[in-house]
């Protein structure tokens, strides 16, 4: 099972519900990856990035992580946990 974690930007500029983006994915994964809110001294399989548009381009490096996959959009909601769950072959 993958360990995951996830960020949420700062919400200055949303264009879609990331919440529910994120909850989508997190059940998608279900089974295959878990989730935690990020904790400074652990390291993660996954780290996911949502947000609300594309401007930000803040990776947050402060946290430890084989994988970064970032979310600007509901299509790419839609596709990110293919990709989370690809991570698990490697």
């Amino acid at each position: 099972m993958l360990h995951c974690t996830y960020k949420f930007c700062g919400g200055c500029n949303p264009r879609y519900d990331r919440g529910k983006a994120y909850k989508q994915i997190a059940e998608k994964l279900a089974g295959a990856a878990e989730f935690s809110a990020p904790r400074e001294e652990d390291q993660y399989d996954v780290l996911l990035i949502i947000r609300g548009c594309t401007a930000c381009p803040y990776l947050y490096e402060e946290v430890q992580a084989a994988h970064r996959v970032v979310c600007t959009s509901q299509q790419e909601a839609e596709d990110a946990a293919d990709v989370i769950r690809s991570f698990a072959s490697e």
